[in-house]
């Protein structure tokens, strides 16, 4: 017996690849894969505590668009991704603070 078999498959748009998870640009729609998507989206995180479903993909040129002409959603996750930055210098001068705290109480209990 005999079928015909219709497959959709999907290419990224950049290096011609064919393989599954793909991410595609929030604004252009294009589709990148795994190893390109590393090197041409710009990932913006949905919460500032964390991430998955909901997170914004932008390609480098639509994401510098974006950054020009005031788009709501590109700018809530740019917030988002500054609020993590700044998070994590706290973070960063507190580990700082608190070791040179503890060298120093060690130093006088020698």
């Amino acid at each position: 017996m005999k079928k015909q078999v219709t497959v959709e498959k999907s290419f990224c748009d950049v290096c011609g690849k064919e393989a599954s998870g793909y991410t595609n640009c929030d604004c252009c729609g294009k589709e990148l894969c795994y190893e390109c998507g590393n090197t041409e989206l710009k990932e913006y995180k949905h919460a500032v505590h964390f991430s998955g479903s909901g997170d914004g993909s932008y390609c480098h040129e639509c994401d510098a668009q974006l950054r020009g002409n005031g788009d709501k959603k590109h700018a809530a996750y740019r917030k988002i991704e500054a609020l993590r930055n700044e998070e994590s210098g706290w973070h960063e001068d507190f580990k700082k603070r608190m070791t040179a705290a503890e060298s120093e109480l060690s130093g006088l209990s020698a």
